[in-house]
């Protein structure tokens, strides 16, 4: 129904797809951001109980969130797609 909403209201198909996309995108981030506190939390406990220094590794966080970027507009991409060349009659009727 959004979709149906902003574009009879004049969106364009380039708008939609955008909104979808930076949608996709911060829900990628977040789930990135999630993972990494995650993993460093359990590295933190796992070196810990070794009784090892634990280093955190910024290179490989930065190489997870741009991999988290990359994936999100892959998988997106599509739909977001789909979503802007949606007809708005249609798009309201399957409401």
């Amino acid at each position: 129904r959004e979709i149906g909403t902003r574009k009879s209201l004049g969106a364009s198909a380039r708008a939609i797809r955008t909104q979808f996309l930076v949608e996709v995108i911060i829900i990628g981030q977040l789930g990135g951001f999630v993972g990494i506190a995650l993993g460093l939390g359990l590295g933190n406990i796992l070196a810990s109980y070794f009784e090892t220094p634990f280093i955190i590794p910024w290179g490989w966080i930065g190489i997870g969130m741009t991999l988290c970027i990359i994936t999100s507009l892959a998988s997106g991409y599509y739909p977001a797609r789909k979503a802007s060349l949606l007809d708005p009659i249609v798009a309201l009727g399957r409401a």
